[in-house]
């Protein structure tokens, strides 16, 4: 009987702790892809199949890393790139030429306590003059 009742609670505990545990491996993988996207963007190494031509090439090649860690169903539109003046402002004023990358991604919450589910990863990476 004393079990029965323990149980209950713990067992919530433990759903819980790994929807948190999920939650955080979606946002580091987010993270991760958004990082990815903007140093290629940088530095349009060969390897990065010359992502910094266009924004939307950047899009696409942070969708595909995304895809690689996971999260299957970002797309280039849930993918910002910017530059210029507009960069510059979202990555703290800074006078240097920038490119920043926003990523979001809805995380399907499955638990009885809605967490945010709208998961965001931005990043900001200096150009080469």
């Amino acid at each position: 009987m004393e079990f029965a009742l323990a149980a209950i609670p713990l067992f919530l505990l433990l759903l819980g702790i790994v929807e948190a545990g999920l939650l955080f491996w979606s946002w580091q993988a987010l993270q991760g892809a958004a990082i990815d996207a903007g140093r290629c963007a940088a530095i349009d190494e060969t390897s990065c199949a010359n992502v910094a031509t266009t924004p939307s090439s950047t899009a696409s090649y942070a969708a595909t890393a995304a895809h690689v860690r996971g999260l299957s169903s970002i797309t280039s539109s849930n993918v910002s790139v910017t530059t210029g003046a507009t960069a510059q402002a979202l990555c703290g004023n800074t006078t240097a030429t920038v490119v920043s990358i926003v990523m979001t991604y809805r995380y399907p919450m499955i638990g009885f306590i809605k967490l945010p589910s709208n998961l965001t990863a931005s990043v900001c990476f200096p150009l080469p003059s």
